[in-house]
């Protein structure tokens, strides 16, 4: 067989293997990942309430209550869906997306002294969700009042609202006042609150497909916005930046608390919650953008199965404390070693061989801000394959460098990725401002 020949087989395999891999990939918008992953969330905080009120497992409230208000932080961050209505996703409303999530956050961390800061807060975010959803849903015209005169998946769409909003309405009454119901009858409604978010997301992800002519935009669009005060104007965020803001604001605060805790000025915060968090954060990178240990994954059904999973095993540990920690745990340091060393051998390794045995013929210089985002991409593999090590082995770093350093040291690291995360969002906004 001639080279010509086998030069247009490959390219014919080649050709094969992108439409293969095209065709299994699901196209899920960030509104239906954060659907899922409360549904998620609601049907098995309903099935474990059934033991805990039996006495056969332990319940961390507050630690529950602050992955809730996590949860829907994500949603204001990354789409401006407050508990009032979608509003303009300004860098206001990113701020206060913020701030609650890391009350939430605190309340995961610490969840006997928030318990009840946080159970009201909840509570207010779901019977503000649901009263103003279900109002805007009969008073918009483009809406309940459209979508019920088109037969088919609108439709459903209209049910799927009317059950979400009024279930929100009532968990809202049983938050501010509990013990108002019986816990038997309450886990029944979360479980029919968990079904009713997978239905709601099922009929968006339909009617998204069917009647948008454009698929979710990752990159703001650049059409030209009157002048305003800097907090009032659209964040241009893409969805990876805003998870990569909160991931950096979440580890500064994680490296702040354990410092803080060795020093003896705080006191131990609740392990289980936190790997829970960053394992429910893990779900939501790898359903919403596709990247799980540094690498971009074709969502196929398989990974958003094992997505789903993550979700479940991460509010599982938030809302039951001391069970899944041994086993989270080096998952975790696997995950972190893998994707220290994958992002330092394709992103920095990589290019600098490639470079060397093939040198171009004029020398290339690189911009200033390239060069930077190189450096903190190094910089960002080591120290993420360092917290790995600990994470998986925490009695062999103590033993390597010393009880003192190892002490100074870890919360260092952890603040250093907070920091690191936080300049690859700004290095990476610039470089897709300047196209």
């Amino acid at each position: 067989m001639s080279n010509k020949n086998l030069r247009s087989e490959s390219s014919a395999q080649q050709q094969l293997k992108r439409y293969i891999a095209k065709s299994a990939e699901i196209s899920l918008s960030t509104e239906v990942v954060l659907l899922i992953v409360g549904g998620v969330f609601f049907l098995l905080f309903g099935v474990l309430l059934f033991l805990i009120e039996r006495g056969m497992l332990p319940y961390s409230e507050g630690s529950m209550y602050g992955l809730f208000v996590v949860l829907v932080s994500m949603q204001i961050i990354t789409m401006g869906k407050t508990p009032f209505g979608d509003v303009l996703r300004s860098w206001l409303v990113v701020i206060v997306g913020l701030l609650t999530a890391m009350i939430g956050t605190l309340a995961i961390f610490y969840p006997g002294y928030l318990s009840v800061t946080i159970r009201i807060l909840a509570g207010l975010i779901v019977l503000i969700s649901g009263a103003s959803g279900l109002l805007q849903l009969f008073i918009s015209k483009d809406k309940a009042r459209t979508w019920v005169k088109v037969p088919g998946i609108l439709q459903q769409l209209t049910v799927a609202c009317v059950l979400v909003y009024g279930i929100e309405i009532a968990l809202g009454i049983i938050t501010f006042l509990p013990g108002i119901m019986p816990n038997l009858l309450t886990a029944m409604l979360l479980l029919i609150f968990g079904a009713s978010l997978f239905f709601l997301a099922r009929c968006i992800h339909i009617a998204t497909q069917q009647y948008s002519s454009s698929s979710e935009k990752m990159v703001p669009s650049r059409s030209p916005r009157k002048k305003m005060f800097f907090l009032l104007e659209e964040a241009a965020l893409t969805v990876d930046n805003t998870f990569n803001i909160y991931q950096g604001f979440l580890l500064i605060l994680l490296g702040i608390l354990v410092l803080f805790m060795i020093l003896g000025i705080l006191p131990s915060f609740n392990s289980d919650g936190q790997l829970g968090l960053l394992l429910v954060l893990t779900s939501l990178q790898l359903l919403a953008l596709g990247q799980f240990v540094g690498s971009q994954v074709t969502r196929s059904w398989l990974v958003i199965a094992f997505g789903i999973l993550c979700a479940a095993a991460g509010s599982f540990s938030c809302i039951v404390p001391g069970i899944l920690s041994g086993v989270i745990q080096p998952l975790l340091g696997i995950q972190n070693i893998i994707t220290g060393v994958l992002l330092l051998a394709t992103k920095i390794i990589a290019p600098t061989l490639y470079g060397i045995r093939s040198p171009s013929e004029e020398p290339v210089t690189l911009p200033p801000i390239v060069k930077r985002l190189f450096r903190v991409l190094t910089a960002t593999g080591i120290v993420t394959i360092l917290f790995g090590i600990n994470m998986l082995a925490p009695l062999l770093l103590p033993g390597l460098l010393g009880i003192v350093v190892y002490a100074i040291l870890i919360p260092l690291l952890v603040i250093i990725m907070g920091f690191l995360s936080l300049i690859m969002v700004s290095i990476t906004q610039k470089l897709q401002q300047a196209g």
